[in-house]
């Protein structure tokens, strides 16, 4: 984020016909919706935010590890589908197999 400094000197202000007054609340103005406006998170599967995002890490759970109910829980349907299609991908699975594992 740049932030830029300006010094500004009343007499253009009054040039400008811009009084101290407006120019304050609107520099306050700004300032709290700058600190206010986040922006949008992501849910991510790991407790430390590991970067690895509900579908992946169903993914790779349903691949090479067991499902797993807390994440589930956390994540939804992202993780489920993930789980599902990982599941899938293992030779010898099929969809219902992998359902049957889901349930908890």
């Amino acid at each position: 984020m740049m932030v830029m400094i300006m010094i500004i000197n009343s007499s253009n202000l009054q040039k400008l016909g811009i009084s101290t007054h407006k120019l304050l609340i609107g520099l306050v103005s700004i300032i709290i919706l700058g600190t206010t406006v986040a922006p949008p998170t992501s849910v991510y599967a790991g407790s430390n935010n590991d970067e690895v995002s509900c579908f992946e890490r169903g993914l790779i759970d349903g691949e090479d590890h067991p499902f797993s109910q807390s994440t589930n829980a956390k994540c939804g349907d992202d993780y489920y589908q993930g789980f599902l299609q990982g599941c899938t991908s293992v030779d010898g699975n099929s969809r219902d197999i992998c359902e049957s594992v889901t349930d908890g």
